[in-house]
Order: C-alpha cells, then sequence, then structure tokens
C-alpha cells in the first residue's frame, strides 16, 4: 500500500523502529505497535501483513540507505586507505547520529541479513568490492577477499556491538581513529 511520505505507514515504521531497537524484535508485539500508533490492530495490517513484513521492509530500508550513503564514499576519489577510512568514519557518525536505526540492523541482522538485497547498495557488497579492487590494484596484499572484508566489518560492528551492551563508552565516533588504524593493519 502507498501512503504519502509522514502518512500512518511512516508513523507505524518509526513507531516500530524505536520499540524494536529498545526492546528487540521479539519483545514487541503487533498490539504494542497498534497501541503506539494509536490504532486499531486490525488496521495496522492494512499498511503491513504481519510483524514479519514490517521488520523485513525496514531492515532492507535501512540496509539500503546506508549502502547508498557508502557507495558515495567508496566511489571518493583517492586510495583504498583513504576510501577505507572513510567508510569506517561513515559507519562510526551513522551510529552516532542514527542510533535506533543503527541498533535495529546490528540487533536484527543475523535474522534478516541472508534475505537483503545483493548488489549495489548491500554495504557488505560495497565493502567487498572495495577489498577486491585494492587487491587487484596492488594496493593491498591478495588474500582471501571475503575474509579481509568480514575482519573490516567486524573491526566497526564489534565496537558498535559492545557499545549497546555496555562493554564501551561512546560515541562510536570517537573511536573511530583506533577502528580505522586496526582495518588497516589487517589488511597490511
Amino acid at each position: 500500500m502507498s501512503e504519502r511520505a509522514g502518512g500512518k505507514r511512516d508513523t507505524i515504521k518509526a513507531e516500530a523502529l524505536k520499540m524494536f531497537a529498545e526492546r528487540g524484535v521479539d519483545g514487541v508485539s503487533v498490539q504494542d505497535i497498534a497501541t503506539a500508533c494509536d490504532m486499531a490492530k486490525p488496521n495496522l495490517y492494512a499498511h503491513f501483513r504481519s510483524k514479519d513484513d514490517l521488520v523485513r521492509d525496514l531492515f532492507v530500508e535501512g540496509y539500503r540507505d546506508y549502502g547508498r550513503q557508502m557507495i558515495e564514499v567508496a566511489a571518493a576519489s583517492g586510495g583504498f586507505r583513504e576510501r577505507l577510512e572513510g567508510l569506517v568514519r561513515l559507519a562510526c557518525r551513522l551510529h552516532d547520529e542514527d542510533h535506533l536505526r543503527f541498533r535495529f540492523l546490528l540487533m536484527s541482522h543475523y535474522d534478516h541479513l541472508p534475505g537483503a538485497p545483493l548488489g549495489q547498495t548491500n554495504p557488505v557488497d560495497i565493502v567487498f568490492r572495495l577489498v577486491t579492487q585494492a587487491m587487484a590494484a596492488g594496493e593491498i596484499p591478495a588474500r582471501d577477499p571475503v575474509l579481509v572484508s568480514a575482519g573490516i566489518i567486524g573491526l566497526v560492528l564489534q565496537p558498535a556491538t559492545f557499545l549497546q551492551y555496555g562493554r564501551l563508552q561512546g560515541p562510536l565516533s570517537r573511536m573511530a581513529d583506533e577502528i580505522v588504524a586496526s582495518c588497516l593493519r589487517l589488511v597490511a
């Protein structure tokens, strides 16, 4: 169902995202979302067939939006190191400025990443392409590009995870220099 910007569908998504980020997807019922949106539970189903569809929509939309921002950084002029640093700093900034969405994506990526669209706007694919291009250009040693990409992603996501659970104190942007340095050591 199409809805104008700012309409009920957007309200549902905003309230659900907030609750999912705070309590986890399993900790939120359709009734919770309907109540937060001041609507009857059956009316919510006019906008989303199920909670799973709502969660999937939020995940794909957020993942794609982050990917679009990453594409711009990955396509910027400069070498691998500059572009990698730009991607890490972007991820740290997104964590700090878009905390609810970042937390939701982080908490639900194990369940929804396999169903995320592959291609140009997939953040994992963007990092993988950057790594394979750098290897092909001789900017970094040729190794398993999937493993190297996974290491880079882990060096960003694990501190974000530790922030969520209080093992680190934020903001994540404060740690960007150290995360960048760790990523560069990984690829050296």
